[in-house]
């Protein structure tokens, strides 16, 4: 298999467990800003320093283990915000479990995962307080059998007080606000109560249960720890240079990994951690905050280079860009840097002092790749899952091969199962260290079958490793088309070749059965028509004739690229978002599902709409 296991860029610290890292930092830091957020985007700014968080976590874990809930199964649910960081911590490094949960979750299916994951305790954002008082109600009449009794929100005071379901129950003593207790904990503390300093944490024990993403019945519970978590943390710390002072715009679901733990890495680096106003504030958040890191998905910097982009036409400057890109590419491999000086005008709009970005949980084309680089950004791929804590591999500007997700990080080893040996030899990635999951909660046969008694996590990706070591992703095992004549093709691989074409701003590509029964490679391409009016020349947006034939000449072309088995037959085209997770990568089951239904709803096939806009299918 040819393992390859990556190496130190930096020096980095090691910590045992989330309580050591999370109080060590906080005295290490004690003076620097540690968040700066806001309530709601027409309030002020609010700032909160290490020295405030670390004392705020110690309190509310010393509520928790004075209580009867110490070392048990709490949950945290709601809106990215300063008490999540606080709650969360708290949970952790009490030595309690930590159920994070996803916060867009309609309440039964938030009800099923507290059923499975049997919580005691909810911790929730005042915007989830309708569902709690709900969740309350229903436990209360018998008509769920839930074993949560505490509902502790995060801000009391954001609620309104305007109707019944934005008011605080004052007489149902199972609602606490966090404050309370945290004001409770620190009198706890007073009194000489040591418990959370002297608490024993058991690194390698299963202290959190993340649900996966897909119907809640069916996702997966992935056990980790404390040492999986923080060796991962160890590992980005040797990859990735981020230092005191550094601001880090935050806006991913917290309740995800890939956000979670790099938000643990910023805090141990003396960075502070930027907490978005929304995905309309991001302009506006960026050219205030002045971050010089951001950690995202492919998605968020793809809407901030439409931005760019519309203001680069706007201003009149796209033929003197389009030259100054390529020399002063050029003179940075001649030792000269001059692409910060160069393009002030852009990186000012995105706050003036962005330097790295980081992007995992989706790939992304290469020209956003390139354009961010040419601007002067260091603009990474990384790569990950839930169930390694997350990260596995990062591009680093020691080796940042375009089209990988890079080298393995440090103490992690990749392999490639494949028939092949050669550097490209393509099979399903593989990887062993310290930061692979102790298993799924609670599904010994779903563990065995990623697992094996080796200790390789089968990743469920296919890929290869290049020469440099970089590892190169084609697609998804579970999405991959098998043929008629025995021919496999990755979707993904599709995809990126389509989202090449101006004015398609996303793809998704599938397998469709045709009615002689064989297997054609379909397409469904999600359409900006204000960009396929520029690349037309038009002054007014398209009409769907010209849609169709300005994709029937791009697609022919794009097919040109492909290998005879992999050419896109038939496609439509959409501007209705699609089925996504929290982090906005596409659910391929239940799009297709969706896909198809439609189509046999209105009794026509893939054939029949080729070249149509889905959006106005219409039943024949």
């Amino acid at each position: 298999m040819n393992p390859v296991t990556g190496i130190p860029v930096f020096s980095s610290e090691r910590y045992n467990d989330l309580h050591e890292l999370m109080m060590k930092t906080c005295v290490k830091y004690s003076e620097c800003n540690a968040f700066i957020f806001r309530r709601s985007p027409k309030l002020s700014e609010e700032h909160r320093t290490y020295f405030e968080f670390g004392e705020d976590i110690k309190a509310l874990g010393t509520f928790i283990l004075g209580s009867s809930y110490a070392g048990d199964r709490i949950a945290v649910v709601g809106e990215n915000s300063y008490e999540w960081f606080v709650t969360y911590n708290a949970i952790l490094s009490s030595g309690a479990v930590g159920v994070p949960l996803d916060r867009a979750l309609p309440e039964d299916e938030l009800v099923q995962l507290l059923q499975r994951s049997r919580c005691r305790v909810v911790c929730y954002h005042h915007k989830h307080h309708k569902m709690m008082l709900s969740i309350a109600e229903r436990i209360r009449t018998g008509e769920l059998d839930l074993k949560v009794e505490k509902f502790v929100i995060f801000y009391k005071q954001g609620l309104t007080g305007k109707s019944a379901d934005d008011t605080w129950p004052e007489n149902d003593e199972r609602f606490a606000d966090m404050y309370d207790l945290i004001s409770h904990g620190r009198e706890m503390l007073s009194s000489g109560d040591n418990s959370f300093d002297s608490v024993t944490i058991d690194a390698q024990a299963p202290q959190i249960i993340l649900f996966t993403s897909g119907t809640t019945s069916m996702s997966k519970g992935v056990l980790l720890s404390h040492k999986n978590i923080c060796s991962n943390v160890y590992s980005i710390g040797q990859t990735l240079d981020v230092h005191k002072g550094d601001r880090a715009y935050s806006i991913l679901p917290l309740h995800h990994t890939f956000e979670n733990t790099c938000d643990f890495f910023i805090l141990t680096c003396g960075a502070c951690i930027c907490l978005s106003d929304g995905l309309r504030y991001i302009i506006k958040n960026l050219e205030e905050w002045k971050p010089s890191v951001c950690i995202s998905v492919p998605l968020l910097f793809e809407n901030i280079y439409s931005k760019i982009e519309e203001g680069i036409k706007a201003s009149g400057k796209e033929k003197v860009i389009s030259v100054a890109r390529p020399v002063t590419r050029f003179l940075k491999k001649c030792g000269l840097d001059v692409r910060r000086v160069v393009f002030k005008d852009i990186l000012d709009k995105l706050g003036g002092n962005f330097r790295m970005v980081v992007i995992g949980g989706a790939g992304i084309d290469k020209k956003y790749i390139d354009a961010f680089s040419d601007f002067g950004l260091q603009f990474f791929m990384g790569y990950g899952l839930t169930e390694t804590s997350p990260v596995i591999a990062v591009n680093t500007e020691v080796c940042d091969v375009h089209g990988s997700v890079g080298r393995p990080m440090a103490g992690i080893t990749v392999a490639i199962d494949s028939e092949g040996t050669g550097p490209k030899s393509v099979g399903e990635i593989l990887t062993r260290s310290d930061c692979v999951m102790l298993g799924y909660y609670e599904n010994e046969a779903a563990t065995a079958d990623v697992i094996d008694e080796e200790g390789w996590f089968h990743t469920g990706d296919m890929g290869y490793i290049d020469k440099s070591g970089s590892i190169h992703i084609t697609g998804r095992v579970k999405s991959m088309i098998v043929l008629t004549n025995g021919k496999k093709a990755f979707p993904e691989e599709i995809e990126a070749v389509l989202t090449e074409i101006r004015g398609v701003t996303e793809a998704f590509v599938w397998g469709n059965r045709n009615d002689r029964q064989a297997i054609d490679v379909c397409a469904m391409v999600l359409i900006n028509r204000k960009a396929i009016a520029s690349e037309l020349g038009m002054n007014t947006e398209p009409d769907d004739a010209m849609v169709e034939t300005y994709l029937n000449d791009r697609i022919h072309d794009a097919n040109h690229t492909l290998p005879q088995y992999k050419i896109v037959r038939n496609y439509v085209f959409s501007e209705e978002d699609m089925i996504k997770t929290t982090t906005l990568k596409i659910k391929r089951s239940k799009e297709q599902e969706h896909i198809e239904s439609k189509l046999a709803e209105c009794n026509l096939s893939m054939r029949d709409m080729n070249g149509k806009n889905f959006d106005k299918m219409i039943k024949v």
